[in-house]
């Protein structure tokens, strides 16, 4: 049986509909105990990693406890938005701009102090280190940034044999994970604070990751589920007749798609492609170029609806100064809780989110159960 992974990759708040998807899965095999082998988390997503990867006797308890978690979610668990906070910090980064380089330090608008106490309720790392003892999974994985190096690196954990690596600005090693590696995969740019692990600051995974899906690979997996929190592909691009001038929370917003859902959506097509040529390629001829490649099983599920639209609803549940922020105020246009929704950490919006992950997953039962069957 070939050795299946999942890759759940970042995206804020919207990661609350990976969760969906996964509780679709659960449903569907509840006598499963750990169907994926191999687990990779970025930004976001590597919270959810950590979680499928726990020991809490099947598949679906894991769900259960991840689902209560997101359910129950409310921004002051996250990070301090109070405007009486974000002052400090504004003050903060203003103090940090003028001073010298030496005394500036990690700076952020946000303070997401929160969100490392609520992990250390909720994640239990004995757990995992027991599930991967126990033979039941191969590793997880949780990526991440180094700003120094400017080097993505999947920091991991798993059963014995399995070594690190180093390819260019992509790299990966085998660690004890932590809250910190979650924290640091979860530092959005400029948002929240870098988080030092051994003599480097690291950020949000999804900076600089060309390749999601490859850590995934390496670890051993020989089928890749991918559940995204892009609604790309059912939200066309639409061109105004007369365009105006862009706000900064609209260039915002086209960085942050760039970053956490347009990669992923290149890394999927350029996989796919690699799947069609090595087809035409005849096997002899393959193993005579030495090349170690073969083809991936790849199965995407990601949002059959736009998240901005779902996010509309609920930008109330954000403080006022927030709002104006990422521009979601109420006199802005549509496009405006595109970056909200990134920050919407609101039980809401996290349970339709979910709600919506769950009907994608029901959707694509039988590309599932293939995807899981015997024969790769």
């Amino acid at each position: 049986m070939s050795k299946a992974g999942v890759v759940l990759t970042g995206g804020g708040a919207r990661a609350a509909y990976q969760v969906g998807v996964l509780r679709a899965i659960a449903d569907m095999y509840p006598d499963w105990s750990h169907p994926f082998r191999v687990i990779i988390g970025t930004s976001a997503g590597a919270i959810n990693a950590t979680a499928v990867a726990g020991n809490r006797g099947l598949f679906r308890h894991n769900i259960d406890h991840l689902e209560k978690m997101w359910s129950e979610l409310t921004m002051d668990r996250v990070f301090r938005a109070d405007t009486i906070s974000l002052m400090r910090s504004f003050s903060d980064i203003a103090r940090k701009l003028i001073s010298r380089p030496i005394e500036s330090g990690p700076v952020s608008f946000l303070n997401n102090s929160p969100l490392r106490k609520m992990l250390e309720q909720e994640i239990d790392f004995e757990s995992i280190r027991n599930t991967i003892r126990d033979g039941h999974i191969d590793a997880v994985g949780l990526n991440a940034c180094g700003y120094a190096s400017g080097q993505n690196v999947c920091f991991f954990e798993g059963a014995e044999g399995l070594q690190g690596w180093s390819v260019g600005q992509r790299g990966g090693t085998r660690t004890e994970l932590a809250i910190d590696h979650i924290m640091a995969s979860a530092a959005i740019p400029t948002l929240f604070r870098p988080v030092k692990i051994n003599r480097e600051y690291f950020g949000d995974g999804v900076t600089r990751q060309m390749a999601h899906i490859s850590p995934a690979l390496r670890l051993g997996a020989q089928k890749v589920l991918v559940i995204g929190v892009s609604a790309n592909a059912m939200c066309p691009p639409v061109r105004q007749d007369k365009p105006g001038m862009p706000t900064l929370t609209q260039v915002l917003a086209h960085v942050f798609n760039g970053m956490f859902l347009d990669t992923m959506d290149y890394d999927i097509d350029r996989s796919r492609l690699i799947n069609r040529l090595l087809a035409l390629i005849p096997e002899e001829r393959l193993k005579e170029s030495g090349l170690d490649l073969s083809p991936v099983d790849i199965l995407e599920i990601s949002p059959s609806e736009p998240i901005n639209e779902i996010a509309m609803k609920y930008v109330d549940a954000m403080p006022l100064v927030l709002r104006r922020l990422t521009g979601a105020s109420d006199s802005t246009a549509f496009t405006g809780a595109n970056l909200a929704s990134f920050l919407l950490f609101d039980k809401r919006f996290c349970r339709d989110l979910i709600k919506l992950g769950y009907r994608d997953g029901q959707s694509h039962a039988r590309q599932i159960e293939r995807f899981f069957a015997k024969e790769a």
